[in-house]
């Protein structure tokens, strides 16, 4: 039954990376599927990291969480960062540190989020659950 789980999680996350990539021409649609496939990767690390008392997993649960919590606060203004436009400017172009940090950074933890549950799927399927 294990094993079913681990295959179905990591089905679903290869499901949602595919659509990603070949939508992304479109550019709007990969940004509403990275809400569900982040979703489903931090509930899946919440639950491996709870059944298994995986550090790896609840680690990533918790950096991916203040993550998305600190891109939440940074785009409603609950934070201010105050950087002269010029000085971003100069840096990169605004347009490429929305690129990074919308895009680029959740991707990377996406990837390797999904490396992660490849590599689980083949070592976990004999241990049992809390």
């Amino acid at each position: 039954m294990q094993k079913k789980f681990l295959l179905a999680d990591l089905v679903v996350q290869v499901s949602l990376l595919g659509l990603i990539v070949v939508s992304s021409p479109t550019i709007f649609f990969p940004l509403l599927l990275m809400i569900p496939l982040g979703g489903w990767q931090l509930s899946s690390a919440l639950i491996k990291g709870v059944a298994w008392r995986s550090r790896l997993h609840l680690t990533y649960f918790g950096l991916a969480a203040a993550y998305c919590l600190a891109l939440w606060a940074g785009s409603t203004g609950v934070v201010e960062v105050r950087f002269s436009p010029k000085a971003v400017q100069e840096l990169w172009g605004e347009e490429a540190w929305y690129i990074l940090f919308i895009v680029v950074i959740p991707l990377v933890g996406a990837v390797k989020y999904l490396h992660i549950s490849k590599k689980d799927c083949g070592r976990r399927t004999e241990e049992k659950l809390v």
